[in-house]
């Protein structure tokens, strides 16, 4: 009767452990949306490409406000000035010309017709430069999850292999003192001793794994990961 009562309760325990378990073998709750949302936008201030999409855009934001400028040339002031007073000839009227002050408006057809259009080339430059831009923003921040996703494994990777090195000098403590007895084979000794040489080969190379993890983040994000807060 006890065996039942218990029964749920051993049940629940045994699910807490299988659970537990599986947690242990993952990353997933070392990743962080939001810690990730923050190396993309230091990605995004600092990359020195993202630096020369936006010098495009500003370029073609100039480009705008230059033509907008043009088409004021299609007008044309010009004046003479003749310090004498005026002069008509009473023979040939047609050849009478004044003295003084006098101005002119002309107007250059071609140049007012052409404005519409470098507009136009103007604002779509414009625009490439912003789909560009955009564009290369998705492509930033699928590299930059890309990154961290590797980083955070070859951090679990890294912590994984420290608790096998531990496990293996334990290991290679337990045998050699029972070597030491006679409780033990000297073959089996030798095997403790080759793990523990497996083991600390594997950490040194998950380490080196990690660094290069870190910096090829690091280039992307253009600062310290440490900076990142």
């Amino acid at each position: 009767m006890a065996l039942k009562k218990n029964l749920p309760f051993f049940l629940y325990f045994l699910f807490f452990l299988f659970t537990k378990s599986l947690a242990q073998e993952t990353i997933v709750p070392d990743l962080s949306s939001n810690y990730v949302q923050k190396l993309i936008d230091t990605a995004k201030k600092n990359y020195p490409k993202v630096k020369s999409y936006q010098s495009e855009i500003n370029i073609a934001k100039y480009n705008i406000s230059k033509t907008n400028v043009t088409f004021f040339e299609a007008f044309t002031v010009s004046y003479i000035y003749q310090p004498n007073q005026v002069n008509i000839n009473p023979v040939s009227p047609a050849t009478s010309y004044f003295k003084g002050f006098q101005a002119g408006l002309f107007l250059n057809l071609g140049t007012l017709f052409e404005h519409p259009s470098l507009m136009k080339t103007a604002n779509e430059q414009l625009l490439i430069a912003k789909n560009d831009q955009a564009e290369y923003f998705l492509t930033l921040t699928t590299d930059v999850k890309k990154k961290y996703y590797a980083y955070v494994q070859r951090v679990a990777e890294l912590k994984l292999q420290t608790k096998a090195l531990q496990d293996a000098e334990i290991s290679l403590k337990d045998v050699k003192y029972k070597f030491q007895k006679g409780e033990e084979t000297f073959d089996n000794f030798n095997k403790a001793q080759s793990e523990l040489t497996t083991r600390e080969i594997g950490k040194i190379q998950s380490e080196t794994n990690l660094f290069i993890a870190k910096a090829d983040l690091e280039e992307l994000i253009g600062t310290k990961l440490e900076n990142v807060r």
